[in-house]
């Protein structure tokens, strides 16, 4: 944890709980998860004794109890430890967690790098069938259904991963990545929801190829300037029907993929387009596209000087301003598919530790699974907390840009740092 805040040589005789420590020695040599932490029991400070730690540094502006006065310390021959074989046990016990710590870590960064090869094959497909659209459009749409059948095989199995990659800063292919964003995130919620594999297949191709009409529409209507704002609302409004001509070329898109790409504009109170029609009116999975949809366009704006929102402000913005738009059992769903703060999301802890969330858990959306920044650790052996277990909060989610390049850069669980720093 970055700190400038001074520090003392305090004896161990003079520690008592309340009070913040950092080590005095290399990570790797002590049994504690964490180099810098609140002591919390005097069980902890038996435990430093019994490793052979008799000083430690204190930071007396994180502590809320004062050191021991000298006078007031018990001569080191005449402490009296907890028992011997009890704190053996805590050592062992301390030792193993540990190093089940450290596997953790390294078996996650293996299945991001697993998952990060699997993803870019599928979004190198992706590239391929769009240059085909126009070209042989029969050939992009059978490509379009392949694509989406080995997605839900490779990435669909492995929800948290995916989530670090979907939301993944845009470059020159941005069209391609919204399409694989909204297709895997739409498959997550059909499966969150329970819902049969050929719904969740349906919804894949149906997010996958949504937005395929704009390549009908000139550039010029998009970045333009010279165009009327109603004049670019009437053309680029007529995407979905667009898409829905290309996917008619194709006799293997069934009606639901091109009943689902035509209203993914569409929302639950009537206020989409291009027909307007409410929940009753929509296919049932629908909403869950527009859902989707709509969340990329806040995390990914394509109007110039719109600020894009973190994960976890979207969440929030569309749960407390938007509800009404879609269905309330799938965006449920949505929110226990995302967690309150998605894999991704940057954290300040209540321990004042920074963070990413690794992992969310739909049954303690409020308490993810977080990876601690600590420049004592190695990158490859950081912890990864229970922040439910641990009895942390998230006190702060932190934008990407806000973070220090080097803590941004330890953080993150892939090889590419702009992911992060956007």
């Amino acid at each position: 944890m970055l700190s400038d805040h001074k520090r003392i040589k305090l004896a161990i005789e003079r520690l008592q709980p309340g009070i913040y420590i950092e080590m005095p020695v290399a990570w790797n040599d002590h049994p504690f998860m964490f180099n810098q932490f609140k002591i919390s029991s005097i069980k902890q400070i038996d435990l430093l004794r019994k490793v052979n730690i008799m000083h430690v540094w204190a930071i007396p502006t994180k502590s809320s109890a004062k050191p021991l006065p000298e006078s007031a310390a018990t001569p080191e021959d005449d402490l009296v430890m907890a028992n011997d074989q009890e704190l053996d046990a805590e050592l062992t016990a301390m030792n193993e967690q540990k190093s089940q710590q450290i596997e953790q870590m390294q078996a996650y960064r293996r299945a991001i790098k697993k998952c990060e090869s699997d993803y870019h094959i599928a979004l190198s497909k992706v590239r391929a069938l769009t240059h085909k659209v126009q070209s042989r459009p029969l050939q992009a749409m059978i490509e379009a259904t392949e694509v989406i059948h080995s997605m839900s095989d490779a990435l669909l199995v492995k929800d948290n991963i995916v989530l670090h990659l979907v939301d993944d800063d845009r470059d020159d292919s941005q069209m391609q990545q919204h399409a694989i964003c909204v297709s895997m995130l739409a498959m997550m919620i059909a499966k969150q929801l329970g819902l049969e594999q050929s719904e969740l297949i349906e919804l894949g191709i149906a997010g996958l190829l949504h937005d395929i009409g704009k390549l009908k529409i000139p550039q010029q209507f998009f970045t333009g300037t010279d165009i009327t704002p109603s004049k670019r609302k009437f053309v680029i409004e007529k995407h979905p029907s667009y898409s829905v001509d290309y996917l008619n070329l194709s006799p293997d898109i069934s009606d639901t993929v091109k009943k689902i790409v035509v209203e993914h504009h569409e929302f639950a109170n009537g206020t989409g387009y291009p027909t307007g029609k409410t929940i009753s009116q929509l296919h049932p999975l629908s909403l869950i596209v527009s859902l989707v949809n709509f969340y990329e366009s806040l995390c990914h704006p394509s109007a110039p000087g719109t600020k894009a929102r973190s994960r976890a402000q979207a969440i929030a913005f569309i749960f407390k301003n938007k509800a009404k738009l879609f269905d309330q059992t799938q965006l449920n769903a949505f929110i226990k598919t995302m967690g309150i703060y998605p894999p991704g999301t940057f954290v300040q802890l209540s321990s004042e530790q920074y963070g990413i969330v690794i992992t969310a858990d739909s049954n303690r959306l409020l308490f993810p699974n977080v990876l601690i920044y600590d420049p004592d650790v190695p990158r490859n052996e950081a912890a990864i907390i229970n922040t439910k277990q641990e009895s942390i909060k998230i006190d702060k989610v932190l934008a990407p840009t806000s973070m220090p390049q080097e803590i941004a850069q330890y953080l993150n669980p892939r090889e590419s740092i702009n992911f992060y720093l956007g």
